[in-house]
């Protein structure tokens, strides 16, 4: 069953880095093609639908994952297992469809924006039936990395091909549904080669429904500050505020699942460690989670800050400028996002830890709610950008409190030294770049690459103790080969 973690992190990264491609090829096409107040509109509904999205879907991805993850020797009793999952997913998705159809008809609001919210709402019925979760239990990332490429490049083709006016939005939202489940469909057949999924009324609720319950709950309150800006912006604000809200919002959720792939692929084996009580291998792993996120995460931010206007310019244009302060705000969350990520998905939810998690989100989100109610109506999309900040930081620091106990982390000095010293290094090129006026993009990769090397060449300087290790690693398997 085990496969390498480090061709899992490789698989992972590589399909996080076509995630990066897709909407660097269709995001800017599109948001110049519909224009801020339409692809505000989008961006809107798909806010809205995101709830429901969620509702249909529990807690019980995550929660199959860490428990299904005990049954991959046993085809038996994974089958069973997994038709129990299978068939409350189609409960909550049914339940999920007819409370969206009400919410559609009585509020008013939605009346303009129901074609969306139809084409959006597929997403639900084909995230149910692509069971993702069968293939996180048995590490398949090459498999999910190969059959998403297939449908982003398909989607690439129908962008160019059938959006061609601002009018088009609708059938913008539709390439977008396409492109996230539409490879779902072969999911459902292909799951059978691990195990047999059916609908069945055998289902052990006592035993299922309190734990879903409790990290439907934990997801929920996460959405709180992970949707609640757009939603209520769009509620309080402008289709404009939402649309440039939403180039922020991209950009900074691209590079967050770019660097969060290795604490992706992670999760099933820390589970398994937390399952057999393996403490050792348990804090072992995380200790090196933690210190790769440090060398990969600060560079990132620093770069992002520095770059904010030129990269929001060459996603977008002109017409978005106002993007690049909520992007620089949004480029300081992505530290404590991640580290607070590393703490909840990585410690607390493979123990068993979920009302502690619970508790956490539920605090952030509403301070992120209430902060957004309070902080919206005067300074639109950057206070949007604020207020996930504050709920990422209070998220952060309560799973660190929370994790006490459960494991023991020890960040390198020598990691930590060189990498602000590396960080200096990508300020000091950044801006040298910036001011010899250069076109824009030839701005970015001057400076994208001039960064690389300059944070390279110090960690290697300064002897970075997990640089060295992995130059190690790559040495050893060359001289295998040769």
């Amino acid at each position: 069953m085990k496969k390498s973690l480090s061709l899992n992190a490789a698989m992972s990264a590589f399909k996080t880095l076509m995630n990066i491609i897709f909407p660097l090829i269709t995001f800017p096409y599109a948001s110049n093609v519909l224009q801020v107040e339409n692809l505000g509109k989008v961006n809107f509904a798909s806010s809205v639908c995101g709830y429901f999205l969620l509702f249909a879907g529990l807690g019980i991805s995550s929660y199959a994952v860490r428990e299904g993850s005990r049954y991959v020797n046993d085809r038996e009793k994974l089958s069973a297992f997994a038709s129990e999952m299978f068939s409350i997913n189609m409960i909550s998705t049914a339940l999920t469809y007819a409370a969206l159809a009400v919410t559609v008809l009585f509020w008013t609001k939605l009346h303009a924006y129901t074609d969306l919210m139809l084409v959006l709402s597929l997403q639900i019925f084909f995230t149910t039936i692509g069971t993702e979760w069968v293939f996180t239990i048995f590490e398949e990332y090459t498999y999910i990395t190969i059959r998403g490429l297939l449908f982003q490049v398909l989607s690439i083709f129908m962008l160019f091909a059938f959006v061609k006016t601002r009018d088009d939005y609708c059938i913008y939202a539709g390439i977008t549904v396409f492109a996230a489940v539409g490879a779902n469909v072969l999911n459902f057949f292909r799951a059978r080669r691990y195990c047999t999924i059916r609908l069945t009324r055998k289902i052990d609720w006592k035993k299922h429904l309190k734990p879903i319950l409790i990290i439907f709950a934990s997801t929920l309150a996460t959405t709180l500050y992970v949707s609640s800006d757009t939603t209520i912006l769009g509620i309080l604000g402008t289709d404009y505020n939402v649309g440039i809200y939403s180039v922020a919002g991209k950009i900074y959720g691209i590079v967050k699942n770019l660097l969060s792939a290795v604490l992706v692929v992670s999760i099933p084996r820390l589970s398994h460690y937390a399952g057999v009580g393996d403490k050792a291998n348990f804090n072992k792993l995380f200790n090196n989670i933690f210190n790769a996120l440090i060398v990969v995460v600060a560079p990132a931010v620093v770069g992002l800050f520095a770059l904010s206007r030129e990269v929001v310019l060459f996603i977008s244009g002109e017409s978005y400028l106002d993007a690049v302060m909520p992007l620089q705000i949004l480029s300081l969350a992505l530290i404590v996002c991640l580290f607070g990520w590393l703490y909840n998905s990585c410690a607390l939810l493979p123990c068993g830890r979920e009302k502690e998690l619970f508790w956490i989100t539920l605090v952030s989100g509403l301070l992120n709610v209430g902060l957004n109610i309070l902080l919206i109506p005067r300074f639109r999309e950057n206070a949007a950008a604020f207020t996930t900040l504050l709920a990422e930081l209070c998220s952060m620091m309560l799973c660190i409190r929370c994790s006490r106990g459960l494991v023991t982390v020890s960040a390198d000095r020598r990691t930590v030294g060189s990498v602000l010293c590396g960080c200096a290094g990508i300020v000091l090129v950044c801006t040298g770049v910036k001011a010899l006026a250069l076109p824009n993009l030839i701005c970015i990769l001057a400076a994208v690459l001039g960064s690389v090397a300059a944070y390279a060449v110090i960690l290697l300087g300064m002897k970075n103790p997990l640089v060295l290790e992995y130059l190690e690693k790559v040495k050893q398997k060359f001289r295998k080969t040769s």
